[in-house]
């Protein structure tokens, strides 16, 4: 699978594993269609029944469990998304969101529980552990390693959101039986592609990716809505490329002339002390650099032709292998940089690519299939909605 081998890869499951992180990812939009939820963990149902926006199948959703789903909704927006207003209208909108999903979530957990599938105590605790981790960072942003600190930490968090910790196993294990209710629904479907499909989807994928205008207007919007994602997979994994080590010292608008002037004179000592051989780029990024995730890589990035600013994308792929070279300064920063490694493009075959193709049909089919099938279960349901901008006592409530 050549795509999954330069990381361009396609999780089956990835959609609805994002709760492992509490990440919500989504676009706004007034006929937005929510699968299932990807709520945090802390949000837990809470047991004040005496301010009810909804019911599910009888089973009540109160106005806190609401208003916390809403408030973590744009809390996430506002990270994730620079562009985000926190108006009326998109609060209006994040709103039937949050009550989509609490309600969608609510349908999923009531079928797990018909279905029987149990969550092991082993999988609660690795989520509070997780959910441990996450918190093990200082104000800093440094690691924590001291187990009673990270335990302290995690007890005020509790303490400040108002849940127990029998409250956050409990919605911890309601969450895993959805995950694992959906991940049974995947495993029941069968989806057969045939070989015309799967050379006609590369087929059209190359005529993206070398933009084959004439080809490209012969597609349909929802075959190119397909292909898109993949063809900028396809694209990235045969541009050319360098690997390359990178110490990079940001650049903020807050900073005055001198605090810059001491940037740039720190960037010149490191240049030199990388082309005198007297540190390791490895260890010059630990100590010096603003962006530390190349050590994940073992220090290195890869580096897409075409992806950086024209003056620093010259330089870095004009240079020879194994020369250090900088400080090149940008608007975001100072940099220097060792190109490590350098392949030209090419053009990916079919059969390199086949497996990877049928990967991602899979997994979007799959996506379609449990979509319509978790829409069904939520028109099923009775749901009745109390909130004024979004009632609707029917049991269509939340599948619109």
């Amino acid at each position: 699978m050549y795509l999954l081998s330069v990381g361009f890869g396609y999780n089956i499951y990835k959609f609805y594993r994002l709760v492992k992180r509490g990440i919500i990812i989504m676009k706004i939009h007034k006929n937005a269609i929510l699968l299932f939820t990807v709520l945090a963990f802390w949000i837990v149902a809470c047991s004040d029944s005496t301010n009810v926006v909804a019911t599910v199948n009888g089973t009540k959703i109160t106005r806190k469990t609401y208003e916390s789903t809403l408030d973590n909704l744009i809390l996430q927006q506002t990270q994730n998304n620079p562009a985000f207003v926190d108006n009326e209208q998109t609060r209006l909108l994040l709103g039937q969101i949050a009550l989509d999903q609490i309600i969608t979530n609510e349908v999923l957990a009531q079928e797990a529980r018909k279905a029987n599938i149990t969550v092991k105590n082993e999988a609660v605790n690795q989520s509070i552990n997780n959910l441990k981790q996450l918190l093990a960072v200082d104000e800093n942003g440094k690691a924590i390693t001291d187990k009673r600190q990270i335990e302290n930490k995690f007890n005020k968090k509790l303490k400040a959101d108002g849940v127990t910790l029998q409250q956050l196993k409990a919605n911890i294990r309601k969450e895993l039986s959805v995950q694992l209710f959906l991940k049974d629904l995947s495993n029941k479907q069968k989806i057969e592609l045939s070989e015309e499909t799967l050379k006609k989807f590369y087929d059209d994928t190359m005529a993206v990716v070398s933009k084959n205008q004439h080809k490209i207007t012969s597609l349909s919007k929802e075959d190119l809505a397909l292909i898109a994602p993949f063809a900028a997979g396809v694209e990235k994994a045969s541009a050319e490329r360098v690997a390359a080590s990178i110490v990079f010292l940001a650049i903020s608008d807050d900073m005055d002339e001198k605090m810059i002037a001491n940037k740039k004179d720190l960037a010149n000592k490191i240049a030199r002390e990388l082309k005198d051989n007297k540190i390791a780029f490895t260890q010059a990024i630990q100590a010096y650099s603003d962006d530390k995730s190349a050590l994940q890589t073992n220090g290195e990035k890869i580096l897409i032709r075409g992806t950086l600013p024209k003056d620093i994308d010259k330089k870095i792929f004009e240079a020879r292998l194994g020369e250090v070279f900088g400080p090149i300064t940008d608007q975001a920063g100072i940099y220097i940089l060792r190109v490590n490694e350098k392949r030209a493009a090419h053009t990916l075959t079919y059969g390199q690519l086949r497996q990877d193709i049928i990967n991602y049909l899979i997994s979007v089919a799959l996506q379609q299939k449990i979509q319509q099938q978790v829409k069904d279960l939520v028109q099923k349901s009775k749901v009745e909605i109390f909130l004024p901008q979004y009632k609707v006592n029917n049991t269509q409530a939340a599948a619109h």
